[in-house]
């Protein structure tokens, strides 16, 4: 692995997860001691916009109080102060502009709810026309990928099922003539190429990558209760391709690709690609629950045999940037989430993905809006966040270095 980080920024992993969950009593009573006393019959101007509401009336904020600590940790109290304009009742209200609704398919019933989220339409604005007329759009799959399994539910729970996350990726590394170590983690976007960070190409010996893994300790096919998965699929690589501005000492452009020798096969449950944010490039998950998913190090300081999952908050940028600012100059190609104690970052699953399930061509399907890139050293900090890259901005990037 490359060693340029600092002694005070090691490689993310999987956020460990530890929920605690209060009465609504206690919610807003003690988000109203953080509050700042506005008038209740205050609009809600630009740039929050939207309408005054109750806090538990608005979908966005009611997750975030569901899904968040007591004590808040101060990144939620600031993004719930910013919003504040008011009380009713004696409960807090806030700037509401992030409508929500539950959308399924018609024919198949999904168990995961898809949420629309704020969008950032400056950021990205006439991006998404410029990638469909790309040479190689067709090349990333958007009828089969991401798909939403019936087991598959954004839960607080940390252990997945067999094929919840089937575009899952260990990289490995070494000699030929000995034993492989998996170190990195990445996605399959399609049967030829991994997405991975930078930072785990970086003066690697990279030896090839395993898709369909579940449990690592298992040489067999992995099973439940029921069913059994086809094997895992190993390949060699055939090029690997980092961001020609990617650097070690920042972590900025912190992204690249594998190129399998081979194609893999998607027609097993336990390999398919994830879906890019092709047509979510816009969406600001900021206050929303990501999903983060590997073999990282538990909180016993293990890694783990089998596949895990958590639920990370997203914060504003300017979350991460104080506690960064000696270290790099973070930037909207970047992404912060994190900072729960208990839940937070440690060595392992670098290059893996943050996701969050959205729309493609109207199905809910699991959109990869990040790749683990830095973090802390120390895990399960208060208030220190990790550093995603954001995958949307590097679309253009992807289909440059993409081929048949």
């Amino acid at each position: 692995m490359n060693g340029g980080a600092k002694n005070s920024v090691f490689y993310l992993s999987l956020y460990c997860l530890c929920f605690v969950i209060a009465p609504v009593e206690i919610q807003a009573g003690l988000l109203s001691r953080y509050s700042i006393n506005y008038e209740d019959t205050k609009l809600c101007s630009p740039p929050l916009g939207g309408t005054c509401v109750e806090i538990r009336k608005c979908p966005f904020f009611s997750e975030l109080l569901d899904r968040s600590p007591i004590p808040r940790p101060r990144s939620i109290v600031k993004i719930i102060r910013e919003h504040h304009c008011g009380f009713e009742n004696n409960n807090p209200k806030v700037c509401c502009s992030m409508a929500t609704s539950t959308t399924t398919t018609s024919t198949t019933p999904r168990p995961t709810s898809v949420k629309k989220v704020q969008r950032l339409p400056e950021m990205f604005k006439g991006l998404k026309h410029k990638l469909s007329k790309h040479r190689n759009y067709h090349l990333l799959p958007k009828d089969t990928c991401g798909p939403i399994s019936a087991n598959s539910r954004i839960t607080n729970g940390k252990g997945t099922n067999i094929e919840e996350f089937p575009w899952m990726v260990l990289v490995a590394y070494g000699s030929p003539d000995e034993e492989v170590e998996f170190r990195c983690g990445g996605t399959v976007i399609n049967n030829r190429y991994v997405l991975t960070a930078a930072h785990c190409v970086h003066n690697s010996n990279i030896t090839g990558v395993r898709l369909g893994e579940y449990d690592r300790s298992n040489s067999e096919e992995d099973c439940d209760s029921n069913y059994c998965t086809a094997p895992v699929q190993d390949f060699y690589v055939e090029n690997v391709i980092p961001h020609q501005k990617y650097n070690p000492k920042t972590f900025d452009n912190d992204i690249a690709l594998l190129r399998l020798t081979s194609e893999a096969d998607f027609s097993y449950g336990n390999v398919q690609p994830i879906c890019l944010p092709i047509e979510e490039m816009n969406d600001d998950l900021t206050g929303k629950f990501a999903i983060v998913s590997g073999w990282g190090l538990t909180e016993e300081g293990l890694k783990s045999s089998v596949l895990l999952k958590a639920s990370i908050p997203v914060l504003p940028i300017e979350s991460c940037k104080n506690l960064y600012k000696s270290f790099t100059t973070l930037t909207s190609q970047q992404i912060c989430a994190g900072g729960y104690r208990g839940r937070d970052s440690c060595k392992g699953d670098s290059g893996g993905p943050m996701m969050y399930a959205g729309l493609i061509q109207g199905t809910p399907r699991f959109i990869q809006y990040g790749i683990v890139s830095f973090g802390p050293s120390e895990c399960g900090t208060e208030e220190q966040p990790g550093i995603y890259t954001r995958v949307a901005s590097y679309l253009p990037w992807i289909l440059d270095n993409i081929k048949p």
